[in-house]
């Protein structure tokens, strides 16, 4: 005959419960952990509960359905966010000032972000995935580590660059950001750059926000032509999405609105056969060559007539990054006869602008002019308004520019062009 099991206590077998609840809770990450635990709790409800005492087969149970909802809860909860520390400085705190020896924050899964002397910014939010960065001033070195599901963010200026797993320097100072990969790959949007764009390891950006200048490069390279120079002469290699070609038309009226360049017959593009690889997806991986390439062995003419929107904003972008205006021009144009009203055709009118202002200052006015009545609440009419606000001055005088560098303070107190807009007004 079995010998009959010992009595516990309730107020022991209680304890015990939680106990287990609480392990069950700590351990359950899926939906099977949280099984396996109720049914160790369910096991030692029988335990505890002899035959001879019917009553505790009720009343346990009983007690124990909160410890249940408890441990399920419990393995519901989201996961811890990151933990970081910048140096010695206590952990809750986020702002950074980095002094002679520069500061770094470390975060528990191992990435490292390395700020250098006099550069300045804040952890501007953390997650169990990964962290949100602001750099305000300076330079900084990211080392994230490349986890699944890792979210980073690193924020210079207007600029964001999405990150996973890479190494990169990241600076934002005067209205310029510069970025410079290490390994890796990261997608970046700002001004000049809305629709984003992809760099991969040793690949250099380097954007002027003021000037209105982009520039993809290889680090190793020089990064800017030389003052009044062609970007695309032999020895600079950049890629530059600021300076215009000759040919660029000076005017946005209808003839402008046509195209310089009318788009091929129907004909044509219906013998247009399809790129084997899009647009899009060299641009993503920053073939740019290779896209205009690919364009140009097919007909530039046949492409442009015959591409579908998604696929000739790509390879604008293409153009424009290649320093390729020309030919950038030509695309912006057929955008906006062949998809007029699109979002597209709307911020093709602010880049025609950016072409055109170094040679015609009066056709450039119009661009921005045409994009901030089609587009007033765009995600570049901040910058449209603080170029046009730029070239009235350059051109008709600091009179003219006032009741546009108005305009931008009261739309913009802390855009890009705030700085420039106050000089106008004579405000300090």
């Amino acid at each position: 005959m079995a010998e009959p099991k010992p009595e516990v206590p309730p107020e022991v077998a209680l304890r015990r419960l939680t106990a287990l609840a609480r392990e069950a809770g700590a351990v359950a990450r899926t939906d099977g952990a949280l099984v396996r635990g109720r049914a160790r709790l369910i096991d030692e409800v029988a335990r505890i509960a002899p035959p001879r005492a019917p009553w505790r087969r009720w009343l346990l149970p009983a007690a124990l359905a909160p410890l249940l909802v408890i441990a399920g809860l419990w393995a519901l909860r989201p996961a811890a966010r990151l933990d970081y520390r910048i140096d010695e400085s206590a952990p809750a705190d986020s702002y950074v000032r980095a002094g002679e020896s520069g500061a770094t924050a470390r975060f528990s899964e191992g990435t490292t972000v390395r700020f250098a002397p006099g550069a300045r910014g804040r952890i501007a939010a953390v997650t169990a995935r990964g962290a949100q960065i602001h750099i305000e001033h300076g330079a900084a070195r990211f080392q994230v580590v490349h986890l699944p599901g890792a979210e980073w963010i690193a924020e210079a200026g207007p600029f964001t660059v999405t990150v996973t797993g890479t190494e990169f320097d990241l600076s934002w100072q005067d209205e310029r950001m510069e970025l410079t990969m290490q390994s890796g790959s990261v997608a970046v949007r700002g001004p000049l750059a809305a629709g984003g764009i992809a760099l991969q390891g040793g690949q250099r950006l380097v954007v002027d926000v003021v000037r209105g200048e982009l520039t993809i490069a290889d680090q190793k390279a020089d990064l800017r032509a030389p003052e009044g120079g062609d970007p695309r002469e032999p020895g600079a290699t950049a890629a530059t999405a600021a300076t215009a070609e000759p040919g660029v038309a000076t005017s946005p009226g209808a003839r402008a609105e046509r195209g310089a360049t009318a788009p091929a017959p129907r004909s044509a593009a219906a013998r247009a056969p399809a790129p084997p690889q899009s647009y899009r997806e060299r641009v993503a991986r920053g073939d740019f060559a290779g896209a205009i390439a690919e364009a140009e062995s097919r007909g530039i003419d046949a492409i442009i007539a015959a591409s579908p929107l998604s696929e000739l904003a790509a390879l604008a972008d293409a153009a424009r990054y290649a320093g390729r205006n020309d030919l950038a021009q030509r695309v912006l144009l057929a955008e906006r006869a062949r998809f007029a009203g699109s979002p597209e055709a709307r911020s093709a009118a602010f880049l025609l602008g950016r072409m055109t202002e170094p040679g015609s200052p009066a056709a450039a006015i119009g661009w921005y002019d045409r994009y901030l009545t089609e587009s007033p609440a765009g995600s570049l009419a901040a910058e449209a308004l603080g170029r046009k606000m730029i070239v009235v001055r350059a051109s008709r005088g600091e009179a003219a520019a006032r009741p546009v560098a108005e305009e931008y303070l009261a739309r913009y107190p802390h855009g890009a062009f705030a700085a420039a807009a106050a000089e106008i007004l004579g405000r300090p």
